[in-house]
C-alpha cells in the first residue's frame, strides 16, 4: 500500500477524530513529517475529509488537522 493509502486508511479508522501531521507521522513511522503533510493537504480538497485548525485528538495540540467526514446514518 502507498504512503497516501496508509494515511487515508489511518484517518478513516479514527472515525472523524481530528489528527495532526505530526501524529500521523508518528503512528505510521514515516521518515519525515512532509510526507504526511503533502497527503493531508491533498485530502483537504477531497469532500470526504476536512482540514483546518483544531485540537488534535491524539496529542491535544491545536494545529492544522485532518478528519474524515462521517456520513449520517
Amino acid at each position: 500500500m502507498t504512503i497516501a493509502g496508509q494515511i487515508e486508511q489511518l484517518i478513516e479508522s479514527l472515525e472523524g477524530a481530528a489528527t495532526c501531521d505530526d501524529c500521523i507521522t508518528d503512528r505510521l513511522n514515516l521518515s519525515v513529517r512532509s510526507q504526511a503533510n503533502a497527503v493531508t493537504r491533498d485530502l483537504g480538497d477531497d469532500k470526504r475529509f476536512d482540514r483546518g485548525k483544531a485540537p488534535c485528538s491524539l496529542c491535544g495540540s491545536t494545529k492544522t488537522v485532518v478528519r474524515h467526514r462521517i456520513k449520517p446514518a
